[in-house]
C-alpha cells in the first residue's frame, strides 16, 4: 500500500493595528496522520481477441462453461453457452431435439445464427470448442485444419499433466490424443450439410478449429482444469508462432 504525503501551505497573516504591535503568534499544526490509499484494482487483461473459445454446445457438457469467468479474467475472447436451454436443463440437444453441433449448415436455428454473429464480429485465428466424451477414457483434440500441427503441440505439453486416449474416435480414429480429419474428409463434411460448429469456422474463417474433449467421468475439478490448461497452452503456443 502506498502513504500519500500531504503537503500543507500555512498562511499566517500579520495584522498591524499600530506601530509595533504584532499579531498573536500561531502554532504551526502537526502532521496529520498518512492517508493510506488503496491499490487501485488491476484492470482486466486484454482479450486475444484472435483466439476464441466456445463453450456449452452440448448442455450434459459443462465443464467450458463452468470455467468461462475464469477464461474471461485471463483475456479470452469467449462465447458461451453457446445451447443454455441444454445447459439449464444437463441435455446434449437443443430443446426440439437437435443436435448443435451438427447444425451449423442448417437455418432456422437461434443459437446457430447467435454463433454466427459472434464470429462474424470477432474473426477467430484460432478457435477451441470446449467439449467432454461422456464415453471416453481418455481426453483428446479433434483439429480441424490438416496444414497445422498446434494441436500435436497441445497434447505433447500437458501428456504429463492428463491421460490422452490412445486411440481416440470420432468420425475418423486418432492416435495418442489426436483426431485429424484430412482436407478431403472435410471437404466431404461440408458437401453433406451435416457439421458442427468447429468445422463452420475453419470453412470460413480460415483458422485452425479445435474441439477439446475430455472423459466426462473425470471429477468435475480435474475437467475444468483440463480446459483451462488447453486453453493457455494453446495460447502460449499461438502466441510463440506468430
Amino acid at each position: 500500500m502506498k502513504a500519500l504525503s500531504l503537503f500543507s501551505l500555512m498562511v499566517v497573516a500579520l495584522a498591524a493595528c499600530g506601530g509595533s504591535r504584532l499579531a498573536p503568534r500561531v502554532e504551526a499544526p502537526q502532521d496529520p496522520e498518512p492517508v493510506v490509499v488503496p491499490e487501485p484494482a488491476p484492470a482486466p487483461a486484454q482479450p486475444t481477441t484472435d483466439i476464441v473459445i466456445t463453450t456449452g454446445v452440448h448442455g450434459n457438457e459443462p465443464s467450458g462453461w463452468l470455467v468461462q469467468d475464469q477464461l474471461f479474467a485471463l483475456g479470452f475472447n469467449v462465447f458461451g453457452p453457446c445451447n443454455p436451454w441444454g445447459i439449464q436443463n444437463n441435455k446434449r440437444e437443443l430443446e426440439d431435439g437437435t443436435d448443435l453441433n451438427r447444425a451449423f449448415a442448417w437455418e432456422g436455428y437461434a443459437e446457430v445464427d447467435a454463433v454466427k454473429k459472434f464470429l462474424e464480429e470477432n474473426p477467430p485465428g484460432l478457435l477451441l470448442d470446449l467439449h467432454e466424451d461422456p464415453n471416453g477414457t481418455g481426453a483428446y483434440l479433434i483439429q480441424n485444419g490438416p496444414d497445422d500441427d498446434i494441436a500435436r503441440a497441445i497434447i505433447d505439453a500437458l501428456k504429463d499433466e492428463f491421460e490422452f486416449d490412445p486411440e481416440p474416435r470420432s468420425v475418423i480414429t486418432g492416435e495418442n490424443g489426436l483426431v485429424k480429419p484430412t482436407l478431403q474428409q472435410l471437404r466431404g463434411l461440408l458437401f453433406l450439410k451435416v457439421y458442427g460448429l468447429a468445422v463452420y469456422a475453419w470453412a470460413n474463417y480460415a483458422c485452425t478449429a479445435i474441439v477439446v474433449e475430455c472423459p466426462g467421468a473425470w471429477p468435475e475439478d480435474k475437467r475444468k482444469r483440463y480446459q483451462l490448461r488447453v486453453c493457455e497452452v494453446a495460447r502460449e503456443i499461438y502466441a510463440a508462432r506468430r
